[in-house]
């Protein structure tokens, strides 16, 4: 009888022990959304480019100050093709949370402080495609968002990188990845522009 205890005690400790390592090993393990995306594809786009903040506020339908409310993996990723499997186009619908609107058109209501904008890039897999290297909207980055209506009523980011400003700060994750020191500054010189203009705090 001892030695039957002693026995199932044994198995029990391994049991223990064994589920032990398992649980450490997973929760240790990298998650599926924390691995960084190994490959991107620039690809040139034909798109208006504004370095003058007049010229880009007129343009703007919309303005406000939000943020993306989602990771950009967990984000809705449009690519279409052609018959022959050749990319067409592609994009990213990103939700936004507004807490500010600067400019809108009449038909735009006032108090509506969510919405679904269009960001020119795109995941498939583990494979991202942009367009003029622009950088994607980081979850909870507080910007000022330069906005324009397309044809079917959709509001899409405009002006590539320089269509969005963020009031956290700047660094390369908010502009491009292979952005030179002199292209950082140009970009901050604006940015402070933006923020100027607009009233806003500015943080570095």
């Amino acid at each position: 009888m001892f030695l039957f205890k002693k026995k199932y005690l044994l198995i029990y400790v391994l049991f223990v022990l064994a589920v032990s390592v398992s649980t450490i090993t997973y929760m240790n393990g990298p998650s599926k959304l924390e691995e960084p995306i190994q490959q991107v594809v620039n690809l040139s786009a034909n798109s208006l480019t504004l370095r003058e903040l007049d010229k880009l506020d007129a343009f703007a339908e919309l303005i406000v100050v939000g943020y993306a409310t989602a990771d950009f993996r967990d984000r809705k990723h449009i690519i279409t093709t052609f018959d022959d499997g050749t990319m067409q186009s592609f994009h990213t619908n990103t939700t936004i949370k507004i807490e500010k609107i600067i400019k809108k058109p009449e038909d735009y209501p006032s108090d509506q402080n969510e919405l679904t904008i269009i960001e020119p890039i795109s995941l498939k897999g583990d494979v991202k495609y942009t367009a003029n290297d622009y950088f994607e909207l980081q979850k909870g980055d507080r910007s000022v968002l330069f906005l324009l209506r397309n044809s079917y009523g959709d509001y899409g980011l405009i002006n590539d990188n320089w269509g969005k400003f963020s009031l956290e700060g700047i660094s390369q994750s908010r502009i491009s990845e292979s952005a030179t020191s002199n292209e950082l500054l140009e970009y901050e010189t604006f940015r402070e522009s933006v923020m100027k203009k607009y009233n806003l705090d500015i943080q570095s």
